[in-house]
């Protein structure tokens, strides 16, 4: 299964790691910020920051834009409005979904999975 529902999955694990959601609050409240004004609020070195946002930036939740000798930082708002639109159809009473797949994820039953295994053992 390829697409968008693996995009927001992945996003969704990248976010799982307190400290980058933290950052993410961070830089929201503060609507753009370098390295530096992020760091005020961690007890972390340079080097371990720059890892979350070089996560964070790899997966399209925050924007980085170089200005002078400075990375300025903001949250990617369509990226993280798309996540939302998931989280709120999951808490709503529709069962429509929010992102539409190409074919629906299943999930074969330990039956089928050993009635395939003694097909194969057959033939």
């Amino acid at each position: 299964m390829a697409g968008k529902i693996d995009n927001l999955a992945t996003r969704l694990t990248v976010l799982s790691e307190p400290m980058r959601l933290d950052i993410l609050m961070i830089i929201s409240a503060a609507g753009t910020c370098c390295a530096s004004d992020i760091l005020e609020h961690f007890d972390i070195t340079q080097p371990t920051l720059s890892h979350h946002m070089s996560v964070l930036v790899e997966n399209e939740l925050v924007t980085a834009k170089k200005t002078g000798r400075f990375m300025q930082y903001s949250i990617n708002k369509p990226a993280v409005n798309e996540l939302k639109k998931v989280l709120d159809a999951l808490c709503s009473d529709t069962s429509a979904p929010a992102v539409k797949t190409e074919e629906p994820v299943r999930r074969e039953k330990k039956k089928d999975k050993k009635k395939k295994k003694d097909k194969k053992k057959k033939k």
